[in-house]
């Protein structure tokens, strides 16, 4: 058996570019993130795009322009796209738009295979439907947008052989429509 010191750097030195990645997430710009996040008050998937600093319209032009700087960070390696489909439902009473925020990061030996690292951006209060008032979400799911935009800004520092999808989608409270638009 080896001592623990010595198993530590047998791990670290397994696998280098996992250690360096996880080293390089940094918990304020995580924190950040959420704060960032929260502060629009609700991003509900129903609570329109007219407003630039409130609701789902104005949080994903936020991601697409975190997603354009992290881009520029790395000479423009990432392609940043926001496709969008509408849908009815139980939760959606009139025919809406649900868009997604991507940054594809193309694999440069197997870019057909494709790794997706997904987190959703809508949040709600305890109405489902109630796409007025306060749903900060900074826990479901402004968490798993910041981990999103974290692994794009951290993973966009390297090259990997299959193409990266980061995505931000939106839709997931009303039904899970963001995941649809992604497929």
């Amino acid at each position: 058996a080896l001592p623990a010191a010595a198993q530590e750097n047998a791990r670290e030195s397994d696998h280098p570019l996992l250690h360096q990645v996880a080293g390089d997430v940094s918990a304020d710009a995580l924190h950040a993130t959420i704060a960032r996040l929260v502060g629009f008050g609700t991003r509900h998937s129903l609570s329109g795009n007219s407003s630039a600093t409130r609701g789902i319209g104005a949080a994903q032009a936020w991601v697409k322009s975190r997603f354009t700087e992290i881009s520029a960070g790395c000479g423009n390696c990432l392609t940043i796209d926001t496709p969008s489909e509408n849908f009815t439902g139980t939760r959606v009473p009139a025919s809406t738009a649900f868009m997604d925020v991507l940054a594809i990061q193309r694999g440069t030996t197997d870019p057909d295979r494709v790794i997706i690292i997904a987190g959703h951006l809508d949040s709600r209060n305890t109405d489902a439907m109630d796409a007025v008032h306060d749903a900060p979400g900074a826990n479901d799911d402004g968490s798993g947008t910041a981990a999103v935009l974290e692994a794009a800004r951290v993973l966009s520092m390297h090259k990997f052989p299959a193409t990266l999808v980061v995505a931000s989608l939106s839709g997931e409270e009303q039904g899970l429509y963001g995941g649809q638009v992604l497929a």
